[in-house]
């Protein structure tokens, strides 16, 4: 039974909403660990050691908030396809993350007022590595059929029939 309050019988919530957390006593459960690649473009006019400066800053955001960074791929000076902000060259560096939206959400928020990173783009790829994985084990799974199978033996010839 519902406890009635001064405004009435009380309503159960909807499971989506406890799910959000509105309302009742209910611990909120983290959300799991996902999986994004930050892929950010410097300043060409920046030099190796400031470059590695920047990536070190970038890496410390997402560290701060209580992401980890897997890994990172500096990849160079690279041509852009159009100009950014008068550049027509830019740094490439790549981090692999560990995190959830909120650390997405404030790492993005600090790049776009960090001077040197022209341009960024984060990407959700745990999905995408889900899918390939699978896609993986099915072909796997596909080839250890087709192995285990012996060969067909070719058709025998019964004697004194001719085709």
């Amino acid at each position: 039974m519902l406890p009635v309050g001064p405004l009435g019988p009380a309503k159960e919530l909807p499971a989506s909403r406890l799910a959000r957390g509105e309302g009742g006593n209910q611990k909120e459960e983290p959300l799991s660990d996902r999986i994004y690649e930050i892929l950010f473009i410097a300043d060409p006019n920046l030099g190796e050691p400031e470059m590695d400066a920047l990536a070190t800053q970038v890496q410390g955001f997402v560290e701060k908030d209580g992401g980890r960074v897997e890994k990172v791929e500096k990849w160079g000076k690279k041509r852009l396809a159009y100009e950014v902000h008068r550049h027509a060259e830019g740094y490439y560096v790549l981090l692999v993350v560990h995190g959830g939206g909120a650390l997405v959400k404030e790492v993005e928020r600090r790049m776009k007022v960090t001077d040197g990173i022209v341009r960024f783009l984060t990407v959700r790829v745990d999905e995408e590595l889900r899918k390939a994985e699978r896609r993986k084990a099915r072909r796997a799974l596909s080839e250890e059929k087709r192995r285990g199978r012996a060969p067909a033996a070719p058709p025998r010839e019964v004697e004194g029939v001719q085709p």
